[in-house]
């Protein structure tokens, strides 16, 4: 009786922990956007027209890039549950670095200026 119980178990586990590897660049490609939301939504609205089409250039970056990178997090393995739970935790770590002074001895992943680079800035 206890094997099945165990089969199901496993069966029912959140994936991210059975998951693949997600490539390289769909991670690179869900952080960036990640920052570039951030970054868009965080401009004033009274901010001048250089400005606004800035935040649109990031806020449609952000876009292209969040769209590219989540089917490849889901034919890795992980559920719209636990990717939701990724992205989440994902922005608040981010906020603290686009938002705020990072904390003493961590520096992010991807600079800006490799970020720039996957939509054409």
């Amino acid at each position: 009786m206890r094997p099945i119980i165990l089969a199901l178990v496993l069966v029912f586990l959140p994936r991210p922990a059975l998951a693949q590897e997600v490539p390289a660049g769909a991670v690179m490609d869900l952080w960036c956007g990640t920052a570039f939301a951030l970054l868009a939504a965080d401009t004033p609205t009274d901010a001048g027209d250089d400005k606004l089409a800035l935040a649109k250039t990031y806020a449609d970056g952000a876009e292209m890039l969040t769209k590219r990178a989540l089917p490849l997090y889901l034919e890795s393995g992980y559920t719209d549950r636990a990717l939701a739970a990724l992205r989440a935790d994902l922005e608040k770590s981010i906020a603290s670095v686009v938002r705020g002074p990072a904390r003493q001895n961590e520096s992010p992943p991807y600079s800006f200026e490799d970020c720039s680079v996957l939509i054409g800035q």
